[in-house]
């Protein structure tokens, strides 16, 4: 049939290659997850959560169709969607309360990196024992902390009475493996990830449980939250007064510049960051992965450290409920 889509196993490796083999599916799950939550998806962020989820299960999604090719199961593909993918999404403003604690918490911890005021370096083990530059270890704060704000809104938005308590706190005398969620009775670690094709959970070592939740942000970050307050407008507007009328160049730069951001209306914050709250295993039921060994679509690891795949967490409403129960995170325990 033409509407057929033929893929092979070997295009899971290729990310280019399987987003032309989705492409005209794209369309479909993106309107559907627009009427389903409210949150549009781009072409690119869709096609990734896809290629996780065919990553995963990839003989479940597909069916032998003419001359023995492999083809999408489409129903089932979309069943996935509603099921799983609209239900752990998050989306929060620029401007809501936790990501302005987000922003503010990572430019604190950031300068007092390059101060010496924490135990963590600018070459710290990771960042890869290499220095970077501010900005880039700014948004790396950003990005990894990020989950950790949208799994508390995720929660809170399910189960009014969770309380669920984020470690702001900085200072070089903290414990060295604290919980994520500090008033947690068990030790919980929550990783980010800004890789939406990934298909592997992890954990700290320490930890009893891991929780992984992809994110979506602007690729400029930091520069976005300046174009929707204003800063941005003001620096071109500084930046118009110095440079000479006659410099046609940099007058050709302002006004490409100026372009760019001019669907922003300054002061109205219109950027959504989004979340997908995978779910969260115990540690008690796996075994760390060790160093060296290779796991699929992932390479060799670096370090020992809790793994699992996204296809074995737990993740539905009454999942949950039992992790509140179980670390305390609830206001008044009920009974069920």
């Amino acid at each position: 049939m033409a509407d057929e889509i033929f893929i092979r196993k070997t295009d899971l490796n290729s990310p280019t290659k399987f987003r032309q083999s989705v492409t005209n599916l794209v369309p479909t799950i993106q309107q559907q997850i627009l009427d389903s939550t409210g949150v549009f998806l781009d072409n690119a962020t869709i096609s990734d959560l896809m290629l996780a989820e065919c990553r995963l299960r990839f003989d479940k999604f597909t069916k032998t169709g003419e001359r023995k090719r492999k083809t999408l199961d489409k129903e089932k593909i979309l069943a996935r969607v509603q099921e799983y993918l609209c239900e752990t999404i998050v989306a929060l403003p620029l401007n809501d309360p936790d990501i302005l604690r987000l922003l503010i918490f990572c430019i604190e911890i950031t300068e007092q990196m390059f101060e010496g005021g924490t135990r963590a370096t600018t070459a710290a083990k990771s960042f890869r024992e290499k220095q970077r530059r501010y900005e880039e270890i700014l948004v790396a704060q950003f990005i990894g902390k990020l989950g950790e704000v949208f799994l508390k809104r995720y929660l809170e938005n399910r189960f009014p009475e969770a309380n669920i308590q984020l470690d702001w706190e900085i200072s070089p005398d903290r414990e060295k493996y604290v919980s994520d969620i500090i008033n947690a009775q068990h030790r919980v670690s929550v990783k980010s990830s800004p890789s939406l094709a990934g298909i592997w959970a992890e954990a700290d070592l320490n930890s009893d449980y891991g929780i992984m939740v992809k994110c979506v942000v602007p690729r400029a970050t930091l520069i976005q939250f300046f174009i929707e307050v204003c800063g941005y407008t003001r620096l071109l507007d500084f930046a118009d007064q110095g440079i000479p009328a006659d410099d046609d160049l940099f007058r050709t730069y302002l006004n490409n510049i100026r372009e760019r951001v001019q669907q922003y209306k300054c002061g109205t914050v219109q950027t959504n960051l989004i979340g997908f709250v995978c779910g969260y295993f115990r540690t008690s039921e796996h075994q760390p992965v060790e160093e060296g060994e290779k796991l699929a679509y992932l390479g060799e690891l670096r370090e020992k450290r809790y793994l699992v795949k996204l296809s074995d967490l737990h993740w539905s409403q009454d999942d949950w409920l039992q992790f509140l129960q179980e670390n305390s995170l609830l206001n008044q325990q009920e009974s069920f």
